[in-house]
């Protein structure tokens, strides 16, 4: 190009960016030219041009996507970083030209745009809509019943929650788990099943529906539904079904047989349904087409049939039941076995004789089968046996009882007939036994016999005839005789008559005693008294001589005791022939006896027995007393009185009577006034009708012929009764919830009074209020200003109590308590609209309510805690009405509101609800001041904004360059020149943003005007300061020098330590300390000041490629305050940032940034390649130690005033 010569600089356009060009001047006169030499520049970088999109390829069946892409056609300079954006959120930042792109949904479209930079700028390419690949269903809901039948069940279930692409078909899958069994393996279980239906290509419905038929009623199946998409299937959960009851079937008819010896029983027995379709509820027997009345459960299977005619046939079926309806099998016939005959008549004998008779019978009137034999028993010994129907009974004996019975047999067994007893006729006896002779005295001979050993008959009499005279005739067996001479031998022959003949026994003979005297007659006993018995005697018949004594004889025939008297001629007694016994037990039997003496011999008479007289009885013991209750009242008002005979009853007891009579310590003037109650025999009487707790005396009479004992009084208290004359409560001192109650005592206490109740009634429900022995009672917990009907229950015992009338008490009024809080009703960002109730117990008549507002601690919550004060309680409403909308409240604000209600005593307040406004866009509201020193530019927009809503973030920009980016709302910047800065602050929240007005600000002049607004002004404005004259590239040149050095050090060292030690001069081993640094974290922060205002949320969140990074530098000394600096971001750092908008694809980001590094070489040997030099492993941590340290200190430096 040309130019005058008058101008020494030109400007050169056209050029390409970022690329080498040689340039020289060439001088032209007239003369001539002359060049100078080549200068060789390079143009300044510019943005990227010419990206292209990346390929994608489908990985991890959907859940990844691999993304390649070329480098930019034009790249305009050195590409510094890629970065990949998803939905606006940064996903990958780094110079690879892929990613793997993890952690996606299947079947999803995700919009991605690839931005190249260079130190000038960057590129972006347009939207790219990616769809990640299909991948199986996942977490199909099992079917869902919607009618179950007993054969059929309507099923309908939706699509999985995550179909993961197109859904193609619906298998319904089924299987009975009688069928599939229970002993299955895991595998097993989820893999068994048939296909019960298929939907293939189903439309975008909610929901499938499909009734699976031909199931058995009661039944469990399980259902599954296996959903197919291209890549794959998922089946769900099984879900069981029980099928419902049905009618059973295949009921079988039921088995009867028979019991052995049973003829009217049979065994019915069944098996259950081959189907029972459903819980068997009962069975029941049908016989002869007639149900029985009574069912049997389902366990049992037999039944025992009894009661039935024997040789019948009979049909039985059996009726199973469920609860949805039952069924009866077919019949079975059974005839029972033959039994014995019912009845059988006595057998009929005639043409009786003496040795003979003829028996004849006739047929039962029920054979209960076919009869096969008679036998006939003749006294217990069978005398015939045949089928015939008569007989001939003969070699009898005479007059003899014979007892016939007659059995009639069947094959089921014999029945005999009632026993006929017949007689046979008489005839002479035979076989009359020798009379036995016992010589009693001189003058008798004691004769006896037995009867013939064949009487052939009723024996009429005996005669004796005594050497052929005839001196006894009659029935008795003995005869004494006394008409004999003493020492003579006579004969006696005895003969047997009956109404056919006689017989005569052998002749017996006895000799005679010598004299002695005979014939003492009984004593006669006359009793005088209870103690005194008179004997009187006669002289014997036959005394034979001179009466020398008598001699009586006192037996007692129960103790075998005997005592004698004995009676000479020199007694009074010998001559008067009478004695006097005393001493003697009243009404006792005694036995006396008197003996007759000569000179040759005694003789004694038999023994004679009286009874004494009666005497009064002795020895009645008290009565025992048992309350017992009465019958009627169930009061123990009735005494149980037993007791025991007398001791000595001296007599045979007429009966007894029993006395009652009041205590004399309870009734002094009728204290022998006893009353009559019970006269009978028996030991016990019952005494009722008593009064109620008043004590009663009891006396026994036991009476005989003679007299009466009487027995000790005894005493005893009937039990407690209700009172009566129960009085109303009288109330002595009222207040709102207590009162004092005076109870008088009872009219008729009817007992000792243990408790005193007092009681409310409401609604026909008491309710205790108090209870206790005192006649003064204090009611406690009674509700204000109520209405209550108050009784006094007086209690004797326990079921022994009674009320009175009862008495109205009005408690006073109170302040009102369990105040309902207030409900919302409408909430709004700036409104909340309530409503509450009256106090559940107001106690009195609400007259007003007030509503409170204040505003807690804690607000809603903010990225960065904001300091808190609990506001004043303000009353935002008085009156009578039960809602209100409050009004003028901030948006995203937390209050309290809380209802009070007053009456004339005095008001309560509810507890607190706490209700949040809802969010609003953020307002601006005032700008943001910026001021300077020699060093720093601070801004503080801390009352630029109201937020109305959760904090997303601040941003700032300088000249459309973003500086900051956080939630702290104060910034300090490093002052690197004097230009103009324009700031402006974005406000964002969840419910929008706001942005102040740019501010300009000179650091020599100061704040310039705010410009205006242009909100559809883009782009990055370009600084016209050089790029080396910055400060951040400086710091980068810096730190790049560094870390050469390091790298240098590094070998350096290697070399140098490569001596091999031996085991004793090895140092010992060092346990590095292992440090955890997050994601994203550029330096850790030792002051305690992290949670201050001067916190720049960039260290949080350093994503930002571009622009610049807040750093804190700390002084020695804890009095001064961490001063924040900008420092341009090492590509450390641009690796590691992400987006704030993607924490949920943290871990995948940490993943792909660990890939990176790796790939970048960051993690590289420093050393670069091995040189096959070894380096003691301690020896070179301890090495990289000393550097790290070292390039610690030389990045630290003091701010001092320049």
């Amino acid at each position: 190009m040309a130019e005058p010569g008058s101008v020494q600089e030109a400007t050169v356009y056209g050029l390409e960016p970022y690329s080498q060009y040689s340039l020289r001047v060439e001088v032209v006169n007239e003369a001539g030219s002359v060049s100078s030499p080549w200068v060789a520049i390079r143009t300044l970088e510019a943005s990227p041009a010419g990206l292209s999109n990346f390929t994608a390829e489908q990985r991890e069946q959907g859940r990844a996507l691999l993304l390649i892409w070329d480098q930019p056609s034009d790249p305009n300079g050195i590409i510094t970083m890629y970065n990949l954006y998803s939905e606006g959120n940064l996903e990958f930042s780094g110079l690879l030209r892929n990613f793997l792109f993890r952690r996606l949904e299947p079947w999803t479209m995700y919009t991605l745009i690839l931005e190249a930079c260079t130190l000038a700028g960057c590129t972006r390419t347009p939207p790219q809509h990616v769809t990640t690949a299909a991948a199986p269903p996942a977490f199909q809901p099992p079917p869902r019943p919607l009618f179950i039948g007993p054969d059929r069940v309507a099923l309908t279930w939706g699509p999985p929650s995550q179909p993961n692409g197109p859904i193609g078909e619906y298998y319904l899958i089924g299987r009975s788990l009688e069928e599939e069994g229970r002993e299955r393996s895991k595998e097993e279980d989820n893999e068994s099943g048939k296909v019960l239906f298929r939907e293939s290509s189903p439309q975008h419905a909610d929901s499938v529906s499909y009734t699976v038929t031909g199931l058995r009623p009661w039944t469990q199946y399980q259902f599954s539904v296996r959903t197919h998409n291209p890549a794959g299937h998922t089946r769900s959960p099984w879900v069981t079904v029980t099928t419902k009851q049905a009618p059973p079937r295949g009921l079988a008819p039921p088995k009867v047989s028979h019991l052995q010896g049973q003829p009217s029983e049979v065994l019915v027995s069944w098996t259950p349904p081959l189907e029972p379709n459903g819980i068997l509820q009962s069975y029941r027997i049908q016989r002869n087409n007639v149900s029985f009345s009574f069912s049997f459960d389902p366990i049992v299977l037999s039944y025992m049939d009894e009661d039935l005619l024997p040789f019948s046939t009979y049909s039985y079926s059996i009726i199973a039941c469920t609860s949805e309806g039952c069924i009866t099998s077919l019949y079975r016939n059974i005839t029972t076995l033959e039994a014995p005959p019912a009845t059988v008549e006595a057998p009929t004998a005639d043409s009786i004789t003496s040795n003979s008779l003829n028996v004849s019978w006739s047929k039962p009137l029920t054979q209960n089968g076919e009869v096969t034999e008679y036998v006939l028993k003749l006294n217990n010994e069978e005398t015939y046996r045949g089928r015939e129907l008569n007989t001939v009974l003969s070699d009898l004996r005479p007059h003899t009882s014979y007892h016939l019975v007659l059995l009639a047999c069947t094959s089921g067994g014999c029945t005999a007939s009632a026993t006929m007893s017949i007689v046979t006729e008489e005839a002479p006896p035979t076989g009359l036994p020798v009379p036995t002779l016992k010589v009693t005295g001189p003058e008798s001979v004691e004769v006896s016999w037995r009867p013939p050993e064949h009487p052939n008959g009723i024996i009429t009499g005996y005669e004796i005839r005594r050497d052929g005279e005839v001196i006894y005739v009659g029935t008795e067996a003995h005869y004494h005789d006394f008409t004999l001479l003493p020492s003579v031998e006579y004969s006696y022959v005895v003969r047997a008559n009956n109404s056919k003949g006689a017989a005569s026994s052998t002749a017996a003979t006895a000799k005679t005693h010598p004299s002695a005297p005979s014939g003492v007659g009984l004593p006669t006993l006359t009793p005088l008294g209870p103690s005194q018995l008179r004997v009187d005697w006669s002289t014997p018949a036959r005394p034979n001589g001179d009466i020398v004594s008598y001699t009586v004889y006192q037996r007692d025939p129960v103790q075998l005791r005997i005592t004698s008297t004995v009676f000479t001629p020199e007694d009074g007694d010998f001559s008067d022939r009478h004695t006097i016994l005393r001493g003697l037990a009243p009404y006792y039997r005694y036995e006396v006896r008197v003996e007759a003496c000569t000179a040759l011999g005694c003789s004694s008479s038999d023994w004679a027995s009286v009874l004494t007289l009666d005497a009064p009885p002795a020895g009645q013991t008290a009565p025992l007393l048992d309350l017992q209750p009465d019958t009627h009242t169930g009061l123990q008002t009735t005494f149980l009185l037993t007791w025991s005979p007398p001791a000595e009853p001296n007599g045979r007891v007429l009966h007894y009577e029993v006395y009652r009579r009041l205590d004399h310590t309870t009734d002094i003037h009728r204290r022998d006034a006893a009353t009559l109650v019970y006269r009978n025999i028996s030991t016990t009487c019952k005494d009722e009708a008593l009064k109620p707790y008043t004590v009663y005396q009891y006396q026994v009479w036991a009476v005989n012929s003679a007299g009466h004992s009487a027995s000790p009084w005894v005493n005893g208290r009937t039990g407690p009764a209700p009172p009566e004359g129960v009085g109303p409560p009288i109330f002595l001192r009222v207040s709102a919830t207590s009162a004092l109650v005076n109870i008088n005592p009872p009219a008729r206490p009817n007992g000792i009074v243990s408790l005193y109740r007092v009681f409310s009634v409401n609604h026909n429900n008491h309710t205790l209020l108090s209870e206790g022995t005192s006649h003064q009672q204090t009611l406690h917990g009674l509700r204000p200003y109520t209405q209550y009907w108050v009784g006094v229950e007086a209690c004797t015992c326990y079921q022994c109590c009674s009320q009175g009338p009862l008495s109205e008490l009005h408690t006073l009024a109170a302040p009102p308590v369990q105040q309902p809080p207030p409900r919302p009703l409408k909430l709004t960002s700036r409104s909340v609209q309530l409503e509450w109730d009256e106090p559940l117990a107001p106690n009195g008549v609400i007259e007003s309510c007030e509503l409170h507002l204040r505003s807690p601690c804690p607000q809603p919550p903010q990225p960065v805690p904001l300091p808190c004060i609990e506001g004043p309680i303000e009353i935002s409403f008085f009156g009578k009405r039960r809602s209100y909308n409050v009004t003028g409240l901030q948006p995203y604000s937390t209050y309290q509101l809380r209802a009070a209600c007053f009456n004339n005593m005095g008001s309560t307040a509810s507890n607190w609800t706490t209700v949040t406004t809802l969010s609003e866009a953020p307002q601006y509201v005032s700008p943001f001041p910026v001021d300077s020193n020699l060093t720093v530019i601070w801004l503080d927009w801390t009352g630029s904004f109201s937020l109305n809503g959760y904090l997303k973030e601040f941003s700032v920009t300088e000249s459309q360059l973003r500086v900051y980016t956080g939630f702290y709302s104060d910034l300090h910047i490093p002052r690197t020149s004097q230009k103009t800065l324009s700031f402006q602050v974005t406000c964002t929240t969840n419910s929008g943003s706001a942005s102040t007005p740019t501010i300009r600000y000179s650091p020599a002049t100061g704040l310039g005007p705010p410009e205006p607004e242009d909100m559809g002004k883009e782009g990055i404005s370009m600084s016209a300061t050089p790029v080396y004259s910055e400060l951040w590239f400086i710091l980068l040149l810096a730190l790049l020098g560094l870390f050469l050095l390091a790298i240098l050090l590094g070998l350096v060292l290697q070399r140098a330590l490569r001596k091999n030690p031996s085991a004793r001069e090895r140092p010992p081993l060092v346990m590095l300390q292992k440090t955890r640094k997050a994601a994203g974290e550029t330096y850790m922060r030792p002051c305690p000041e992290l949670c201050s205002k001067h916190h720049s949320s960039s260290v949080l969140l350093p994503h930002r490629p571009t622009g610049l990074t807040d750093t804190k530098i700390v002084g020695s000394s804890s009095r001064f305050s961490p001063m924040s600096v900008l420092r341009v971001p090492s590509q450390t750092d641009l690796s590691q940032a992400y987006s704030q908008h993607s924490l949920h694809r943290s871990v995948s980001q940490l993943i792909d940034r660990k890939s990176l590094m790796m790939e970048e070489g960051s993690w590289d040997n420093p050393l670069g390649h091995d040189s096959g030099l070894y380096v003691e492993e301690d020896e070179f941590v301890d090495a990289i130690k000393a550097l790290t340290s070292g390039k610690r200190e030389q990045t630290m430096f003091t701010d001092t005033h320049l």
